[in-house]
């Protein structure tokens, strides 16, 4: 059974959230892509789940802003190969990870659609650890 888990480091704003109970030298090999400058994720490929979620500069990502919650560009998809990027995008879209990260796509063009990407609203129980959302 998952069990999410949350580490905040205020200092460098970096929030981790653990999507597993087994730590991390108990884990099989992981896989950890870059989505964006500021959010990377870690995925068990044999499991095909996601195992643990980085947010960089935590308190930017999840201002909102008059025009409601920044959405951020997902780049990190665009050299993986297909199957590949399908998994991934199969694991953003699906629980645990839509309840952080809700995904979409532009379209500006029939051949250039581009995937983006923003916060959720937190859970209630990280507004204790996380000072910025009391």
């Amino acid at each position: 059974m998952n069990v999410e888990r949350y580490e905040y480091d205020e200092e460098g704003d970096v929030l981790d959230v653990y999507f597993t109970e087994a730590q991390f030298a108990q884990r099989p090999p992981v896989w950890t892509i870059e989505l964006t400058p500021n959010i990377m994720i870690s995925i068990d490929r044999a499991a095909r789940q996601a195992v643990q979620l980085t947010l960089l500069d935590y308190s930017v990502l999840v201002r909102i802003t008059d025009g409601g919650p920044i959405s951020f560009p997902i780049t990190g998809l665009a050299d993986l190969p297909k199957a590949e990027r399908q998994l991934v995008l199969t694991i953003l879209t699906a629980l645990p990870v839509n309840r952080w990260l809700d995904i979409s796509t532009v379209q500006l063009l029939p051949d250039s659609p581009f995937t983006v990407t923003h916060l959720e609203p937190p859970p209630q129980a990280l507004k204790s650890l996380v000072p910025m959302l009391a």
